[in-house]
C-alpha cells in the first residue's frame, strides 16, 4: 500500500498540473498588470488634459464676463468666483491680488505666465493652475487666475485605482480556475497514459490500451506510440510464456523417458539385454536434450545480441554439395530421391557453421516431411549479385494460413504428422535469424498435400580489390 501510494502521489514539489496552471495564471496576472498599468496610465493621461481643458475653458468664460471700457474694466455684481470645482482670482500687473481669492495653503509667491498651465504643491496639497494676460488701457494688463484642486482628479484617479484593484484579484482567480480546468482537460490522456502503465506494471491487464478517440495532436501521438510499446510488451510476454511453457514440454518428455529406462534398467530380474537398450533409449534422449539445449542457448543469445558469427570468405557450393551427401542416406531411407543442381565456386561472406546449419535443417524437415517414393531438389544459382537457394520437396506440404507461423519457436504444424518425432519446433527460427543475421532473406511457398519450397537469398562475396600498381 505504500508503495502504491508514493507512486500515486508526487513526494515533493508540485504536480506537472500545478505548475502549469500556476505558470498560466502568472502570465496572465502579468498580462493583466501590464494591461491595468497601460490603462491608468491612458486614463490619467486623459483626465488631466480633460481637467486642464475645462480649467481653461472656465478661466476663459470668466474673463468674458469682465467690461472693459475708456481704459478701465468694471466687474459685473454677479460674477462669481467660484465655479465647478474652479477658484478664481484677479492679479494687477505688479501680481497683487485685487479681486477673488486663492485656497487655504496655496502658496503665495507665484508666478503668473500668461495662457499657459502650472501645477503647485503645498502642505500635501495639489492645485492645477491656468492664467489668462488680458491688456487694457494704456498697456496695462489684467491677470486672470484659475484654481483647480487637484483633489478631484485624484478622486477619479483613486476611483479608478479601486476598481482596478478590485478586478485584479477576480481576474486571477477567474485565471486560476480557467488555467486549471484547461489543463486538467489537456493532461486526462497522460493520466490516463500513467493509470495505464501503472495496471500494466502492477502485473495486470497487459492488453489495456490507453483511450485516443478524446485526444489530438501530440498528446494523441503520446497515446499511440504507449499503445504500440504496449502491444509489443503484450507480444513479448506472450511469446516468452509460451516459450516457457513450450521448452518445459520438451524437455517433459526425454525427462520422463530417461527416468523411466533408468528404473527399469536398475529392476533387479533385467537382463544386460534390457539393461543395454536401456542405456541406449537414454543416450538416444539425452542427445536429443543436448540439442535442444544448444538451439535454446543460440537463440537466447542471439535475442540478447550475443551470438558471436565468425565472418570469412564461404564456399557456398561446397557447403550445399557436401551437407547433400550427408543428407542422402536419410533420403534413402525413407525411399526419397534427392537431386542437386549446385553452380560451382558460388562465394558468400558469412559464419561457415551456421550455414551448415541452414543446409542441414531445411534438408532434414524435407526428407522427414517429404512422401515416401518421392523426391527432395536442391538449387543453387545466382541471382543479381544474390546467391539464390532453394530446397523443395513433393510432401504433406503446410496450410497457406499457416506459414507466417512457422517461423515461430516451438511451432509445429502437425506433431502427429511428425515421422521421425524428433523435431523440436525450433530449427526453422534459427534458419531465420541466421539468414538474416547474414543480411539475406528466406521465405517458404506451400500447399497442404503440394509439398513445400524454402528459398533463401543470400549476397554474394564482394570482389576483392586491386592493389594499385606502382
Amino acid at each position: 500500500m505504500k508503495k502504491s501510494a508514493e507512486r500515486k502521489f508526487p513526494r515533493n514539489g508540485l504536480s506537472i498540473k500545478q505548475k502549469v496552471t500556476l505558470w498560466y495564471a502568472c502570465m496572465l496576472v502579468l498580462i493583466v498588470l501590464l494591461l491595468f498599468g497601460f490603462i491608468f496610465s491612458i486614463s490619467r493621461s486623459l483626465l488631466q488634459r480633460e481637467s486642464d481643458s475645462r480649467l481653461e475653458e472656465l478661466v476663459l468664460d470668466f474673463a468674458d464676463e469682465i467690461d472693459f471700457e475708456n481704459g478701465v474694466y468694471e466687474l459685473d455684481d454677479d460674477v462669481r468666483f467660484y465655479e465647478n470645482g474652479v477658484i478664481f482670482s484677479i492679479y494687477d500687473e505688479q501680481g497683487r491680488l485685487i479681486a477673488g481669492s486663492v485656497p487655504t495653503g496655496f502658496p503665495a509667491d507665484t508666478t503668473l505666465k500668461a495662457f499657459s498651465f502650472q501645477t503647485f504643491s503645498a502642505s500635501g496639497n495639489a492645485w492645477s493652475v491656468y492664467d489668462a494676460a488680458l491688456p487694457y488701457g494704456e498697456e496695462q494688463i489684467l491677470w486672470i487666475r484659475g484654481i483647480l484642486p487637484s483633489e478631484t482628479l485624484f478622486s477619479v484617479e483613486r476611483t479608478l485605482f479601486f476598481v482596478l484593484l478590485i478586478a485584479c484579484p477576480l481576474l486571477i482567480a477567474v485565471a486560476l480556475l480557467v488555467g486549471y480546468s484547461i489543463t486538467r482537460r489537456a493532461f486526462l490522456p497522460i493520466e490516463e497514459i500513467r493509470r495505464t502503465a501503472e495496471t500494466i506494471g502492477a502485473g495486470g491487464d497487459l492488453s489495456a490500451r490507453i483511450p485516443t478517440e478524446r485526444t489530438q495532436g501530440e498528446i494523441r501521438q503520446l497515446a499511440e506510440t504507449f499503445n504500440e510499446m504496449f502491444g509489443r510488451l503484450e507480444t513479448s510476454f506472450e511469446h516468452e510464456r509460451q516459450f516457457t511453457s513450450d521448452a518445459s514440454h520438451e524437455l517433459r518428455t526425454p525427462v520422463a523417458v530417461i527416468t523411466s529406462q533408468a528404473e527399469y534398467s536398475l529392476l533387479p530380474d533385467a537382463t544386460p539385454e534390457e539393461q543395454r537398450e536401456g542405456l541406449e533409449v537414454i543416450l538416444e534422449q539425452a542427445q536429443k536434450m543436448s540439442a535442444l539445449i544448444s538451439q535454446l542457448l543460440m537463440l537466447a543469445r542471439a535475442d540478447n545480441g550475443t551470438q558471436q558469427l565468425t565472418m570469412a570468405p564461404v564456399d557456398l557450393s561446397l557447403l550445399a554439395s557436401m551437407t547433400a551427401e550427408q543428407c542422402r542416406e536419410a533420403a534413402a531411407r525413407r525411399q526419397i530421391r534427392l537431386d542437386c543442381e549446385i553452380a560451382p565456386g558460388i562465394m558468400t561472406e558469412g559464419d561457415q557453421a551456421s550455414l551448415v546449419r541452414v543446409f542441414l535443417n531445411l534438408l532434414e524437415n524435407a526428407i522427414q516431411y517429404g512422401r515416401p517414393g518421392g523426391f527432395v531438389k536442391l538449387t543453387l544459382a545466382v541471382q543479381n549479385d544474390f546467391a539464390v537457394c532453394s530446397i523443395a520437396d513433393d510432401g504433406i506440404g503446410i496450410a497457406r494460413e499457416n506459414l507466417e507461423r512457422i517461423w515461430q519457436r516451438f511451432y509445429r504444424v502437425d506433431p502427429s504428422r511428425n515421422p521421425g518425432g524428433s523435431n523440436t519446433g525450433l530449427g526453422l527460427s534459427l534458419v531465420k535469424w541466421i539468414i538474416e543475421a547474414h543480411h539475406g532473406t528466406i521465405e517458404a511457398e506451400s500447399g497442404l498435400g503440394k509439398g513445400s519450397c524454402f528459398t533463401f537469398r543470400l549476397p554474394l562475396q564482394p570482389p576483392a580489390k586491386k592493389a594499385p600498381q606502382g
